[in-house]
């Protein structure tokens, strides 16, 4: 997508104001205004047990669900016990801009947030896979321009799709009787997708161009966990990640079409843009295997990149949560499971975009919990509601409710299950 082009999208739903004396834009559809700029939306929560107590996890260890923020709390996992987790995440949203009087309708989304399967080897090694999205665009416009001396108009219909997808591998392995040490590669690939329409009434105007930016690149995160014995009643929790700061190289393609006839393509020069290193500390507190309480710390430091709107630009940004849970044991045939569990929790996190030389927030609460469906299968559920944006700073506030929904498999792995390898 090129530089103008970017400006004049985003200026539409940031400033509400003719861009030209030709030009009138309004915005239908935006589901989400801020996924024109950089690499579109990143989410970093945790879309699993630990989604509704904050996604406050760098310090959790637990042996009824794999833990993706820190890869060292694959140790957790009981022996021979494969964890495959599916997570689906719906939003709604509304948007106030700084110019009108009253929010958007509610604009909805339905998605696929995570797919992972984790196994550990043995008394002292785990590994776990996936897929999840890095980032995500989705946003829509109309545009009426004038041509000519000023009678004769054309509409633009802009749609924007895509994202980054993460696949990953993850290796955990204990140090010692109260340590442990993991580590995640990622492979880091998609594209981000505009899609312009050109139509006219009064003039024979039937093209499209469809700006594909494609970007891949590779990301390495490590973690360790120290859980010491302290007591009978507490149990404390301390986690640490970092992750290596890299690049995804990225090309733009374009083409235009008239109807069904291909006029013209293009790939535009290599470009790249740098994800950032990152450091983030977390405290978990667990009372009598029952109440856990849980602090996360997250730095991101990114690098100032500039992007196509006026004095806005990438920049360093944390995030802060704390949730609590609450895990309901039952007693059988000699044995103490987990039937239920409820949990709650908060966040506040920096955008990594700093627009029109201002910060921008996102602060959210959660509630949610699971309960066992079957004796290896258990159901989670959470809702969270949160605000971003600030009309003051003269950007758009939205406000978002999105439910998650997910499954947990826990089974024998199939190859230990008949052929008794680990025993």
């Amino acid at each position: 997508m090129s530089s103008d082009y970017r400006k004049l999208l985003f200026g539409i739903v940031l400033a509400g104001s003719m861009l030209a004396p030709s030009l009138h834009g309004h915005a239908q559809n935006v589901t989400s205004p801020y996924s024109i700029l950089g690499i579109g939306d990143i989410d970093n929560r945790d879309y699993g047990r630990f989604f509704s107590s904050g996604s406050a996890s760098l310090a959790r260890r637990s042996e009824n669900a794999y833990n993706y923020a820190n890869p060292a709390s694959l140790t957790g996992l009981p022996f021979k016990t494969m964890h495959f987790d599916v997570a689906l995440m719906g939003r709604s949203s509304t948007y106030l801009t700084p110019w009108a009087d009253t929010a958007t309708l509610p604009d909805k989304d339905l998605v696929v947030k995570r797919v992972s399967m984790a196994f550990k080897v043995n008394n002292h090694a785990a590994f776990a896979f996936g897929l999840r999205p890095y980032s995500s665009v989705n946003y829509s416009f109309s545009q009426q321009v004038a041509i000519l001396d000023g009678n004769t108009t054309y509409r633009k219909y802009i749609d924007g799709s895509g994202g980054i997808n993460s696949v990953y591998l993850s290796w955990a392995h204990t140090l010692g009787p109260r340590l442990s040490f993991g580590i995640t590669g990622s492979w880091m690939f998609g594209s981000m997708i505009n899609k312009t329409q050109y139509l006219g009434d009064n003039i024979q105007l039937t093209i499209k161009r469809k700006e594909t930016d494609f970007y891949y690149g590779a990301n390495l995160q490590g973690g360790l966990q120290w859980y010491p014995d302290w007591g009978k009643s507490w149990k404390h929790r301390f986690g640490i990640t970092a992750g290596l700061a890299t690049h995804l190289r990225g090309q733009l393609y374009t083409e235009y079409l008239q109807d069904t006839t291909h006029i013209y393509a293009q790939w535009g020069p290599v470009h790249y843009f740098d994800l950032p290193m990152t450091v983030g500390f977390g405290y978990s507190a667990q009372i009598k295997e029952d109440l856990s309480i849980s602090l996360d710390a997250q730095y991101y430091d990114w690098k100032k990149q500039i992007v196509n709107y006026s004095n806005s630009y990438t920049t360093p940004n944390y995030r802060f949560s704390i949730g609590s849970e609450y895990s309901f044991r039952k007693r059988a045939y000699g044995t103490v499971f987990e039937r239920s569990y409820l949990s709650a929790g908060a966040m506040a996190q920096q955008h990594y975009l700093t627009i029109l030389g201002n910060p921008m927030w996102d602060y959210s609460v959660s509630v949610g919990g699971g309960y066992l469906l079957a004796r290896r299968v258990m159901l989670q559920a959470g809702i969270e509601v949160g605000r971003r944006g600030k009309l003051s700073l003269s950007q758009i506030k939205e406000n978002y409710t999105q439910f998650m929904v997910g499954l947990t498999l826990k089974d024998i792995w199939i190859g230990p299950k008949y052929t008794h390898r680990y025993d």
